[in-house]
């Protein structure tokens, strides 16, 4: 009888245990993490940096199912299969995701990681009051594509063409090159359009920049255009074509100059989004907060390589000197 009752008992406390378990793995929130494949890591490290100090510990008071893609049309699976989930919250690391989230779900709340141009795309009604279940951080700066353009016309004194790499699948990307031809046509400059929708698409992207005689090159801000730096950095050197780029990753993957407000600003502000909407806030009524940190970033190496210099008021204006090289060409 002793036996058979001590038996039952830590039957008993081995179930209690369980539901216990059971009972803290349901209450920890579940956010869905969508990002490209192949996107700086560091992103994520600020993003989880910016949790920790709020206090959300992975795996302890928080949990987060990682999900990537490579192509556009992927993150609509992406999110179909976190919907299904009963997920929190996704927290969507590019246009891409904001849009196949948005388009997945109208009820989870969707926190957007440093995304450019919500409005444009039309997940939100408005930067100050979004008006949907999409809330979060945005790199969106306009003004920065003329700014590039002027830095591009000082480096290449002699530009006439300038060629825009762009994902045409991206609804913002037209805008961007629209503000780039206004911008050029201000100069006398001629533009193209450089569509690049799969990793195919470069070396024939760069065919395209040649046949049209561009002199220098600048990119749409897109997840996926960003994804193939390394490549476009590789095209630029092989074809000795200067290239303004919109983010000091481009010049991390040996690409020659950018400028641009940057990724982690926004990743982690975006923990503050999380906080809020987990204590019960409304996306509808939270602000969409933009980039005040922009960074002006240049390669030595890339310069060498082009025989180029910056003038030297410009060279005074870099934030941050790199001195590397792309990767071997593919």
């Amino acid at each position: 009888m002793p036996s058979y009752r001590a038996g039952m008992l830590g039957g008993l406390a081995l179930l209690t245990i369980v539901q216990v378990v059971a009972t803290h793995a349901q209450t920890n929130p579940v956010i869905g993490y969508v990002a490209a494949k192949n996107a700086n890591p560091k992103r994520l490290e600020i993003f989880k940096k910016g949790l920790a100090e709020l206090g959300y510990v992975e795996g302890r008071n928080i949990r987060v199912e990682y999900r990537e893609a490579v192509l556009d049309a992927e993150y609509n699976g992406v999110m179909a299969g976190l919907v299904d989930r009963k997920i929190d919250i996704i927290a969507a690391a590019n246009v891409a995701a904001t849009q196949a989230a948005a388009e997945a779900t109208k009820t989870i709340p969707i926190v957007m990681l440093a995304v450019f141009d919500p409005v444009g795309i039309g997940v939100v009604k408005s930067l100050e009051r979004p008006g949907t279940n999409v809330t979060g951080t945005t790199m969106y700066a306009p003004q920065l594509v003329g700014e590039r353009l002027q830095m591009l016309k000082r480096i290449v004194p002699t530009l006439d063409k300038v060629a825009m790499a762009l994902n045409g699948n991206n609804a913002n990307n037209a805008a961007q090159f629209e503000l780039l031809r206004s911008e050029a046509g201000k100069l006398g400059i001629a533009v193209e359009a450089l569509d690049i929708r799969k990793p195919e698409d470069v070396d024939a992207a760069f065919d395209k920049a040649l046949a049209f005689g561009a002199k220098g090159l600048v990119n749409a801000v897109d997840a996926f255009i960003n994804s193939q730096r390394f490549a476009l950095a590789v095209g630029a050197a092989k074809h000795k074509l200067p290239f303004v780029y919109s983010d000091v990753e481009y010049v991390m993957a040996g690409g020659l100059m950018a400028l641009g407000p940057g990724h982690y600003e926004g990743y982690y502000g975006a923990a503050t989004y999380v906080d809020k909407i987990l204590h019960g806030a409304n996306p509808a009524d939270l602000p969409i907060a933009g980039p005040t940190q922009f960074t002006t970033s240049a390669n030595r190496a890339a310069l060498k390589d082009l025989g180029l210099s910056l003038p030297a008021d410009l060279a005074a204006r870099v934030d941050e000197w790199m001195d590397k090289r792309p990767p071997v060409e593919r």
